[in-house]
């Protein structure tokens, strides 16, 4: 029942304080708010409280010291008697030892039970509830039973002070750290209770599958663990006694902390649904049109919704301030051709996040879409709301801004689908033989798992002065499957042709005429060189006189 008076009165004190008290006006200076009559009156409400148990706990203490000194006085003892400093004697100062000895034996043994029993809470195993709500309290008892009992143990020595000024001091930090131990307990308790709920929640959500628990449970649970530290510090701050002119540091403080901690979790709850709504989209099927669409937009959404939050964070906070509060007040006041210098001057930035909202809107190109942009062939691997990675095929990585696909063309090989068609050029003889190569096609994308199955053809396109050109065309699921179908087409119809038919592959020929006219031409030109060389030989002669043949031994 104390604890509980105690708790509601602070929570009334740190509500009050949490109050933003109005600007005093120069014609009531001094009046006071009915804010600050409150404030005081709950003060003084909570000293007074404060003054009684300590004033209980020293009467208790001193009690316990009297026992222990009658204690050894009857047994005889001159050395449990002597005293060490003022009136704490030897036998307050064993008795605190053992008390303490016995004290760590206690809580190891019960904390060494509870987990033998229940387990841990981050335990994979299957817990029922009883056992699950053991291992959530066991670690928060332990603790409060070492705030009473240690407490208790140190009265006798914190009573067998005679100073005054001492005494004052030992019995406040007693009863500041008693109470400061409830409240820790009490909230250490509530948080591991939180955990072992949300692990429940979290079992019952990946059992269950559904869209509603995979983004309830982890806002739920990260919500509740982080509301139960602030609820701690405002209800410690009352015992601290922070000094009057540090109570508007505290004050900011908590306020900070709040907007802080409110802020991470509107960023937390957002992670999770981008989380549980792209859990169901897989990127790695061959068609995935649908779920790179969703994954863009998701991602986008999800950028303009935290940079929202972090700028309205940043500007509650400037504006718990009084002087940045006025500042920000003549600002917007006197917007005009400031406001104009800032517009142009952030045009350039506010380009590019319309820009980044429009792709995000009208999807020329969403993640993993192959691209051939700036003469690369490349993938979307990030698209942020300022700039857009292209991952290189030797992974290299391009950053382009976000309005260079706003303003300029590019080629977008997965817009509509990921289908498409490779072709193969092969430059032949004219002798090829065009039936057997398209045989040959067929058997090589029937046996490859890159073909689809839709398109497999084979067309001479194009003849030239030494060769022809036949053109491969092939189907793939996807450009990468395509880029390899292709290869592997190539090398198989290379293959084939130079060890079925070598003939067929380009050469040069040297032949300038028909067969036929050739031999004839040559004929004729072996006739006049024979008709040449008789010539010859006969010599020069003159015009009607013959030549008589040389009779050899013929006398005159």
């Amino acid at each position: 029942m104390k604890i509980s008076c105690l708790l509601i009165v602070f929570l009334c004190q740190s509500a009050v304080a949490a109050i933003p008290t109005p600007l005093p006006s120069p014609s009531v200076t001094a009046s006071v708010s009915p804010a600050a009559t409150i404030t005081q009156s709950v003060t003084e409400l909570s000293a007074q409280r404060a003054a009684a148990e300590r004033s209980k706990i020293y009467r208790t203490g001193a009690a316990y010291g009297r026992w222990l000194d009658q204690v050894a006085k009857n047994s005889g003892s001159t050395f449990l008697q002597r005293a060490i400093f003022d009136r704490v004697t030897w036998v307050r100062l064993l008795s605190c030892v053992v008390a303490l000895a016995l004290l760590s034996l206690l809580t190891g043994w019960f904390v060494g039970i509870v987990r033998q029993h229940a387990g841990e809470i981050e335990s994979t195993r299957y817990q029922s509830w009883l056992a699950l709500s053991a291992a959530a309290i066991r670690k928060p008892v332990a603790l409060f039973i070492w705030m009473c009992c240690g407490t208790f143990a140190l009265l006798p020595i914190a009573a067998g002070i005679v100073s005054r000024p001492t005494r004052i001091f030992w019995a406040r930090a007693l009863t500041a750290i008693l109470y400061a131990g409830w409240i820790i307990a009490l909230l250490w308790l509530v948080f591991r209770a939180i955990r072992a709920v949300e692990k429940r929640m979290r079992l019952w959500a990946e059992r269950t599958r559904s869209l509603p628990g995979k983004i309830i449970v982890p806002i739920v649970g990260h919500s509740l663990r982080l509301s139960v530290p602030l609820l701690g510090i405002i209800l410690l701050l009352p015992l601290l006694k922070v000094p009057e002119n540090w109570a508007w540091v505290t004050q900011k403080g908590v306020g900070i902390l709040f907007i802080v901690t409110l802020s991470f979790l509107i960023v937390h709850g957002i992670n999770a649904m981008q989380a549980a709504l792209l859990s169901r989209q897989r990127l790695d099927l061959p068609d995935n049109l649908s779920a790179r669409r969703i994954y863009t937009q998701v991602s986008v959404i999800r950028k303009i919704i935290i940079t929202a939050v972090v700028i309205i964070a940043t500007g509650s906070v400037l504006m718990l301030f009084d002087p940045v509060r006025q500042f920000g007040t003549s600002i917007l006041a006197s917007a005009g051709i400031a406001g104009i210098v800032i517009g142009f001057a952030a045009q350039r930035t506010l380009g590019n996040v319309l820009a980044g909202i429009q792709i995000a809107l009208t999807q020329p190109l969403l993640i993993d879409d192959i691209v051939f942009v700036e003469g690369e062939f490349g993938q979307i691997e990030e698209i942020t709301l300022t700039y857009v990675t292209v991952r290189t095929w030797d992974l290299r990585r391009m950053i382009l801004p976000i309005t260079y696909f706003v303003e300029k063309p590019f080629q977008n090989w997965s817009r509509v689908s990921t289908d498409l068609l490779g072709a193969v050029v092969l430059y032949l003889d004219y002798q090829a033989p065009i039936g057997e190569l398209r045989k040959e096609l067929k058997r090589l994308v029937e046996n490859n798992p890159n073909w689809d199955t839709k398109v497999c053809g084979l067309q001479v396109t194009d003849i030239k002065q030494t060769a022809i050109e036949v053109r491969a065309l092939v189907s793939a699921s996807n450009p990468g499957r395509v880029f390899d179908l292709r290869c592997e087409v190539r090398e198989g119809l290379i293959e084939f042709l130079c060890r079925s038919h070598p003939e067929s592959l380009p050469r040069q020929r040297n032949v300038s005429q028909p067969p036929e006219e050739g031999i004839q031409h040559a004929r004729k030109s072996k006739s006049a060189l024979a008709a040449q060389g008789k010539e010859h030989e006969r010599g020069p002669t003159a015009p009607g006189i013959h030549a008589e043949p040389d009779n050899d031994g013929a006398g005159s």
